[in-house]
């Protein structure tokens, strides 16, 4: 399959693109490189690779990268509340509109299918006594969750007998990656851990889902894999029931795994949101379910960060 990955390098990306590259596709990454190029420096030059820096809200760009693709995995976005809280226009015109682009894009191209990287925050603040589902009121509280609900109803009103979008909403992301963040918060606790022998909790009771890159990956190959009717025009949460923490419970995960380490708690956060996700649709209807737990993480970054995978890790490249 010839795949387009608008996104492919960034934290996610670069992780989905040399995970579909190695499974034998053919992977155009299309990306602006805001943080850089070097985490698709191994794969410059090789066969079924190619690389286009160019921005998803280029619409004649777009004319000519997207025709000749089977599938577009659209990950290219302004991520996370900070980052898009700095430019709220800038971070709208990139996520809902760019993926409106991206959309026409394959829709003249006649694209079969297309995969959006949505996230859980767009359930904001939810019952915690009750997981989210996919058909589960959406409350998003941010710049970044507003985005993504906008740009989620415009692929999935579009969806028709030529063309099939899906909507991934991933949980909180963790584990390594060629483009790395310390800014996510599993990610986060396990360096101050290992550097400061302390982590600062925040709102310890709110609760949010986790999911490590190399499940997403594997869960956007696998809706590329399944049969249309299973997928198209569908939501799924990604992640996994056991990967539902509190940050207090992460914190605890982290300092158990680090002897030494202080947690220290405060009431007040400037992040409100609290939710606890479900995720049997996708292991029903789609047939994934992710298998690495958040120790899995806390484990794979504290001896990348001991190896010196990372040799400084408060590097601004680090962190959206």
């Amino acid at each position: 399959m010839k795949i387009l990955i608008p996104g492919g390098a960034g934290y996610v990306g670069s992780v989905l693109t040399r995970h579909l590259w190695r499974q034998g596709h053919d992977v155009t990454v299309l990306d602006l490189l805001l943080f850089g190029g070097a985490s698709l420096d191994e794969l410059r030059g090789q066969p079924r690779f190619q690389f286009i820096q160019g921005d998803v809200r280029n619409a004649e760009l777009l004319r000519q990268v997207v025709p000749g693709h089977e599938a577009i995995c659209l990950l290219a976005a302004i991520v996370g509340e900070p980052a898009c809280n700095r430019d709220e226009a800038g971070a709208h015109s990139t996520n809902y509109d760019g993926a409106l682009q991206v959309l026409r894009a394959a829709q003249d191209a006649k694209v079969q299918r297309l995969v959006f990287a949505s996230t859980c925050s767009n359930y904001g603040i939810a019952d915690s006594t009750l997981l989210a589902t996919e058909q589960s009121p959406l409350q998003p509280l941010s710049a970044y969750s507003r985005s993504k609900v906008a740009a989620e109803l415009a692929l999935l009103t579009a969806a028709s007998a030529e063309f099939c979008p899906t909507v991934l909403r991933l949980s909180t992301a963790f584990g390594a990656s060629w483009r790395m963040r310390f800014d996510l918060l599993v990610n986060d606790f396990t360096l101050a851990a290992f550097r400061d022998r302390k982590i600062s909790i925040y709102g310890g009771n709110f609760w949010r889902p986790f999911v490590h890159t190399q499940d997403i990956a594997e869960a956007i190959e696998h809706v590329l894999n399944v049969p249309r009717d299973v997928v198209c025009g569908e939501v799924f949460n990604i992640g996994a029931d056991q990967n539902n923490l509190q940050k207090s419970q992460l914190g605890e995960l982290v300092r158990d795994f680090v002897p030494g380490t202080e947690l220290e708690f405060t009431g007040g956060t400037v992040d409100p949101r609290s939710y606890r996700v479900d995720f049997s649709k996708s292991a029903q209807q789609l047939g994934f379910t992710a298998k690495r737990n958040v120790l899995d993480g806390i484990r794979e970054i504290h001896q990348g960060l001991i190896e010196g995978r990372w040799p400084n890790p408060a590097d601004p490249n680090y962190y959206n």
